[in-house]
């Protein structure tokens, strides 16, 4: 475990040109290292869906398509190692070797190209980020005396870090010619910038990219305040899982709880169970959960509410999903993620969970009279 911290939404990709068409891409490995007929899967981060897969054979190994518009990838291993990267149109040639296969060469591909020079930049803070949070991991479930201490001193350099890949990642959107990875470090670092910083950098862009789904997003945290305790909820939509369009708004004067997750969010599927238990026990009392989904695929989205058994209303934007503009409303970046409403319509907390959440819950019911 990397981190332990919330999963970071990882969605991406725009259009270069406003009329859409089809072509080709052909991606050739050369690696080191794995044994012929090791498994490779090739996983469409986008749409969350694995959309090939392909043996080694005498050190090569090969994936091809078609193309619409680029999207951001992931190529899995057996052993889970793995390599970012864009599908774009053309050939793009990849080498690598096990053990070092998230930081393999390229050569081929604008794109990647651009992504590679500031992967390479954070390397060796991503690195350091690794061991460091493995440290973390490690003494906060062993049962060592003193380790509280050891692991704030261990988080605050974890922090630095942090902040030197900021940095590394502002200046790419800042230098390089406008294209989708700038647009998408962009999309990734809206909440850590101020919408001054938003406005100017957005600027940097050509009316197609700004035009894409993660340029609208961008444009609505620009544009739209950003929520905190004591506000009044923002109304928002989506469609259930028959397909009928239902607002928040639809439960005001009850408690509600705006509950942002998705079917591939690990810890937003670990506090399911604990969710349905506090529905159960406080929905006649006034207490509603609205779930909204960032899923962009509406199939698993399906099957993780009914694998979970969620009986509350629960919504996703079917056309748009992690780019919805429902969401952004929200200033949602990373899930899960939720708002307590109170039954007057004002943000009363977020981001509570467990004990902490069922106290504000007895509270409020208490207060509010529900």
């Amino acid at each position: 475990m990397k981190q332990i911290i919330t999963i970071t939404l990882l969605f991406i990709i725009g259009t270069s040109c406003s009329k859409k068409e089809s072509s080709t891409y052909n991606i050739f490995f050369e690696i080191e290292g794995y044994a012929d007929s090791t498994k490779f899967k090739l996983l469409d981060l986008d749409r969350g869906l694995v959309i090939d897969s392909q043996y080694v054979f005498q050190n090569r190994l090969e994936f091809s398509g078609v193309v619409d518009e680029p999207f951001i990838a992931r190529i899995h291993t057996i052993d889970n190692e793995w390599l970012v990267l864009y599908i774009e149109k053309g050939i793009t040639n990849i080498t690598g070797k096990k053990g070092s296969f998230r930081f393999s060469h390229f050569d081929g591909s604008e794109l990647n190209n651009v992504m590679v020079k500031y992967r390479d930049m954070q390397k060796d803070f991503e690195l350091r980020r690794d061991s460091l949070a493995d440290e973390v991991f490690s003494k906060y479930y062993s049962d060592a005396k003193g380790n509280e201490l050891e692991i704030k001193e261990l988080q605050s350099l974890v922090s630095e870090i942090d902040k030197e890949i900021f940095e590394i990642r502002k200046s790419s959107i800042e230098t390089e010619s406008p294209s989708f990875y700038t647009l998408q470090e962009l999309y990734f670092l809206r909440n850590q910038l101020t919408k001054d910083e938003l406005t100017k950098l957005l600027q940097r862009f050509p009316s197609n990219l700004k035009n894409t789904k993660m340029g609208e997003v961008i444009n609505s945290f620009i544009e739209n305040k950003r929520l905190e305790i004591g506000d009044k909820f923002v109304d928002i939509k989506g469609l259930n899982v028959e397909g009928s369009e239902i607002s928040l708004s639809v439960f005001e004067g009850k408690l509600i709880l705006l509950e942002f997750w998705a079917s591939w969010c690990g810890p937003c599927r670990q506090e399911n169970p604990k969710l349905v238990k506090l529905y159960e026990k406080y929905k006649d009392n006034g207490f509603e959960i609205y779930g909204f989904s960032v899923d962009d695929n509406i199939s698993s989205w399906k099957k993780a509410i009914e694998k979970d058994k969620l009986t509350w209303t629960n919504v996703m934007d079917y056309e748009k999903g992690s780019y919805s503009k429902m969401s952004a409303l929200y200033n949602v970046q990373a899930i899960p993620s939720s708002y307590l409403i109170n039954s007057n319509g004002i943000i009363e907390a977020k981001d509570l969970r467990g004990e902490q959440l069922e106290n504000k819950i007895k509270e409020e019911l208490n207060n509010h009279g529900l």
